[in-house]
């Protein structure tokens, strides 16, 4: 069969399409071969043959139905959600139904003077909408058949029906009378079409159903298609909006859209925030009125051009803003700008250095809900660390290299200061005689190389918000006692000054080190120890909580695959062994690491253990020297222990490479590290056999 016949029912390719409620005697004869051979097919289970009066998509969908176990012959009434989860999947599919609802009334017009009910799924089979209209033939069928909105009808639940089967083949598809795999519909007809998003995912099916097929015709099916096409584009228009105004508002700074003549067309809830006191509609607004005359911005406008974090001042904002505008040209045309706002602080105006290699960004991204993890030793560790957070007091963050400090230390930023700065500093990577100047700042003229005008040191910038000291260990011990002076004092007095500088920051230091080891050894000072030890947090190596590894896999595959733009792969079962055997001395950075690597390498959408570092690799293969592959798994006990998904990854692996070696019980066993005897009653206790 060609598609159009896959989509279009032999019922009414084959009716003389006069609107009578009498059928003919072909009519029926056809409807006696349909009946008869699906009673045959299912009842008598007598071997299918191709015939042309049956689509082989609707004997496909029969058999499926007949083996989900229900009955020709029965109602097989669809389940129905209760009324709080059905308004859960209304609120869900919101964006849907708004783009379905102005389609579905138009179609409801088109169909005034015909007997027809409209109906709409998401795409589990649901009725999200159902409209009758007022026939009585219609709402007597409609009560008999449970057609309501909240019902379940899939083919699992129903069987073979229109937009069951759209739904599976993801195509348009018209069903008729006998063709329904129950018999009690054998009188309807649906013509059904499938609605797809933005990344061609299908989000539901649009149905056209009539209590007779003579109402039905070829040019149904072409309207359901048509106004499903119009919901599909009105829906894809709604979700790309959508996607567009979250990616605005997930920015933690003021944005706004300007058309080329500079009115506002677009702006995030920050930037409403930012103008409170302007009081009037921001929408339509020159940029002017809202900013003032600034000349670097009039002159970026008037011709086309870029400006990239200068400073700017407004009467409707307090602080001085910093501001960058960037130019929307597509093929040579100005379509408008998009400009962004952050306030500054005025001693963080100084600095020139926010993006220097060893200070980060003055915004944190990390927040409690953003660290992954399940285990009981990091949720001990985030409940503490959401303790700690509402208190100004110092805290110490405690942990191996890579197990997440400065994601902590971000999380208790934006629980506790989120409007101030976030300023992060690696002592061990500045040089001792860099340090100094760097955290405290310096006057013009301190030293040979000063700039001209002086500097702010990183103290300053993090007035108002947080100072993380990362690597406190390796700070100079000859410059403790003045980092000790401005933890008590809260005031910074620069390198070549004569004034105190007031100062209100959070402290927040990370090491992975011993320090009362390096106290002892007269490496830190004592009293600085016990003045930033005041709260203390150590977190978890990532060997200790080895049942979040799955997680951060996930996270991790996810994340490169949005980088990447590709889908994400899968992983073989022995490399998900392999990640969850090995003992991470790098923790959490080393396995994102490893991940990356592999999505890179990989091939064919499965990264397997070949596609990992080599260092891993060759842990896996020393592992395999020793003791062979899968020897650790026979000791189930252990291995249970430690991580329950382990017995599901041994079937597997023993499932892979029976496979591979074609059920060969020698060449498996080889493989595996197992004897005959071992292979054997795993497969007999995992139900392999071939």
């Amino acid at each position: 069969m060609n598609s159009l016949e896959h989509m279009l029912s032999p019922m009414i390719l084959q009716s003389n399409q006069a609107i009578d409620k009498n059928l003919t005697n072909s009519e029926l004869a056809l409807m006696d071969r349909i009946r008869k051979y699906k009673i045959d097919l299912l009842i008598h289970r007598k071997s299918s043959s191709q015939v042309d009066f049956v689509r082989p998509i609707i004997v496909e969908s029969w058999l499926r139905s007949y083996n989900y176990g229900l009955n020709i012959f029965d109602y097989n009434r669809a389940p129905i959600l209760n009324p709080s989860d059905f308004a859960e999947l209304l609120h869900e599919k919101s964006i849907f139904l708004k783009a379905a609802d102005p389609n579905i009334r138009q179609l409801e017009t088109i169909l005034t003077n015909t007997e027809s009910i409209i109906y709409l799924t998401d795409e589990q089979g649901v009725f999200l909408r159902v409209i009758v209209g007022s026939s009585k033939l219609l709402l007597e069928q409609n009560k008999r058949f449970e057609i309501i909105e909240g019902s379940v009808w899939s083919e699992k639940t129903v069987g073979t029906c229109g937009h069951t089967l759209s739904l599976i083949l993801g195509i348009p598809v018209q069903v008729c009378g006998p063709e329904h795999y129950c018999e009690k519909h054998d009188k309807i007809a649906c013509s059904t079409a499938p609605i797809f998003d933005n990344n061609n995912v299908l989000a539901g099916t649009l149905s056209i159903v009539t209590p007779t097929f003579h109402h039905q015709n070829t040019h149904t099916l072409a309207l359901a298609i048509n106004m499903a096409g119009a919901i599909q584009n009105e829906f894809r228009y709604k979700l790309n909006n959508k996607l567009l105004g979250l990616s605005f508002e997930i920015a933690d700074e003021a944005v706004i859209t300007l058309n080329k003549d500079g009115h506002i067309v677009y702006f995030n809830e920050i930037t409403r925030k930012l103008f409170a006191k302007y009081n009037k509609e921001l929408l339509g607004k020159s940029i002017e009125e809202i900013l003032g005359k600034q000349f670097l911005l009039k002159s970026a406008l008037k011709n086309s051009k870029s400006i990239c974090e200068t400073v700017i001042e407004s009467e409707f904002v307090k602080q001085k803003l910093l501001c960058s505008i960037k130019p929307l040209i597509d093929s040579g045309i100005n379509f408008g700008y998009v400009l962004t706002l952050r306030k500054i602080n005025t001693l963080k105006k100084e600095s020139s250095c926010l993006n220097s290699a060893n200070v980060s960004s003055a915004r944190a991204k990390y927040s409690f809900d953003k660290i992954i993890g399940s285990s009981p030793q990091i949720k001990k560790a985030v409940q503490l660390a959401q303790r700690f957070a509402p208190l100004d007091e110092s805290i110490l963050i405690q942990g191996e290299s890579g197990t997440g400090k400065e994601v902590f230390a971000q999380a208790i930023h934006n629980a506790s200061r989120p409007d101030g700065p976030f300023i992060a500093v690696n002592c061990g990577a500045l040089a001792r005689n860099l340090i100094e100047s760097e955290l405290f700042g310096y006057e013009k003229g301190s030293f040979t190389g000063a700039e001209r005008q002086g500097r702010a040191g990183k103290i300053e910038m993090a007035n108002g918000g947080t100072l993380f000291l990362d690597e406190i260990g390796d700070f100079p011990y000859e410059l403790q006692s003045a980092l000790l002076r401005v933890i008590e004092e809260k005031q910074v007095l620069r390198i070549g000054g004569n004034r105190y500088i007031d100062v209100d920051f959070r402290l927040i230091v990370a090491t992975n080190k011993d320090l009362m080891s390096l106290v002892q050894s007269n490496q830190f000072r004592e009293d600085l120890y016990f003045r930033l030890s005041v709260f203390t947090l150590v977190l978890p190596p990532l060997r200790e909580r080895k049942s979040d590894i799955n997680s951060l896999i996930k996270h991790f595959v996810t994340e490169a695959a949005e980088k990447q733009q590709i889908t994400p792969p899968s992983l073989s079962s022995a490399t998900k062994y392999l990640l969850l055997e090995y003992n991470w001395p790098g923790n959490v950075r080393q396995l994102k690491n490893a991940i990356s690597y592999a999505m890179t390498v990989h091939n064919n959408g499965i990264i397997r253990p070949q596609d990992l570092p080599q260092l891993i690799v060759d842990f896996m293969n020393k592992s395999a020297a020793e003791k062979g592959l899968g020897s650790e798994l026979i000791n189930e006990e252990k291995t249970q222990a430690q991580n329950p998904s382990l017995k599901e990854l041994e079937r597997e692996i023993i499932k892979e490479v029976l496979e591979e070696k074609n059920y060969c019980i020698s060449h498996a066993a080889e493989r595996l590290g197992f004897s005959r005897a071992t292979l054997y009653r795993k497969i007999k206790k995992y139900n392999l056999r071939d």
